[in-house]
């Protein structure tokens, strides 16, 4: 594989768009053949299936968000939720409630998890499906009530997101010195990972 320094400008993130194509074909192919199959079972849903695409794709968020910034330092939260005001949606609210909700709380605790605004007592909660089941228009959409607020998701829906986000961040690459040593400085990152040495549990000669 090629390293940055050698991939021409207008070909910079192409492996950051293939990804995100790889993982819409992925979702549409178990959606199809899986998850419609199953509807109304025991596996109704697959709910296990759609929380790991969910965490697939805010990983994503991260990385290019990453790659924007020119770092994997400093806060996550914030670099990501800029990223996505940026070239996703100018929703700062849904975006920030997003990468709170399903990058965060579901990578650490294996489920997504009510947040509440600690200003207005405010409860956010959530509502995720594959795709048709929530209508197109009211993706990444508010539904509110008295005290709370509820962010509505199609995986499918925010999968296109991500792709136009990309996209949208590639065309500046390509013409962006800063957005290029930015990018060329996180793939170096990518590729001098070490492994940390763990204090074991047990003393030298336990078992």
């Amino acid at each position: 594989m090629n390293s940055a320094d050698d991939v021409s400008e207008t070909n910079l993130g192409r492996d950051l768009i293939d990804t995100v194509d790889h993982l819409a074909r992925e979702v549409e192919e178990v959606y199809r053949k899986l998850v419609l199959a199953t509807w109304g079972g025991d596996l109704h849903g697959l709910p296990d299936a759609l929380y790991g695409y969910m965490m697939g794709v805010f990983a994503r968020i991260d990385l290019v968000s990453a790659h924007w910034r020119g770092t994997y330092t400093g806060d996550q939260t914030q670099r990501m939720v800029q990223f996505m005001d940026r070239y996703f949606c100018t929703n700062h609210e849904a975006n920030s409630v997003a990468v709170q909700m399903w990058r965060h709380k579901l990578m650490h605790t294996a489920q997504p998890r009510y947040l509440r605004d600690p200003d207005t007592g405010t409860l956010y909660n959530w509502l995720l499906h594959w795709e048709e089941h929530l209508p197109q228009e009211q993706h990444f959409t508010f539904t509110a009530t008295a005290d709370t607020r509820t962010l509505n998701l199609g995986l499918v829906y925010l999968i296109r997101d991500l792709h136009r986000a990309v996209e949208s961040y590639r065309t500046e690459l390509a013409s962006n010195a800063e957005l290029q040593d930015a990018f060329r400085k996180v793939e170096g990152e990518l590729e001098a990972y070490e492994l940390r040495t763990i204090a074991s549990l047990h003393r030298a000669g336990e078992s």
